[in-house]
């Protein structure tokens, strides 16, 4: 690949980092910075287990609460559970969205072309 040129994935990659930044003060701003963000993490394995990480770890700016696991490899979604023993857990992500009343949002963290069944309402 030549320098300078823009793969479908890179301009992805940073068109979502450009669109967290954007929005991020807004959210920041709105949140009750002494309250905790309830998400739900549809996929818990490989990527989906280090965006878990990352979006728990101390130090964030705004508390996260794990509401919700989902995986259908049932080994991915165990030691999830292991680690946030006061989630509901799912194998299948239509039953999480069923019942998301207590969720502020949703990390999709599943392959790529099942990512659109999984936001459609």
């Amino acid at each position: 690949m030549r320098a300078g040129t823009i793969t479908r994935r890179s301009f992805l990659r940073q068109s979502a980092a450009g669109l967290a930044l954007a929005g991020a003060p807004a959210v920041l701003h709105g949140q009750n910075l002494n309250s905790h963000l309830s998400l739900a993490f549809i996929g818990v394995g490989g990527r989906g287990g280090a965006n878990l990480r990352e979006m728990t770890r101390p130090g964030n700016p705004v508390g996260v609460r794990v509401v919700a696991l989902c995986d259908v490899n049932g080994q991915h979604l165990e030691r999830a559970a292991q680690q946030f023993p006061q989630a509901r857990t799912y194998r299948d992500f239509r039953r999480l969205l069923d019942d998301a009343k207590d969720v502020d949002g949703v990390v999709v963290s599943t392959c790529e072309h099942t990512h659109a069944y999984a936001t459609l309402p």
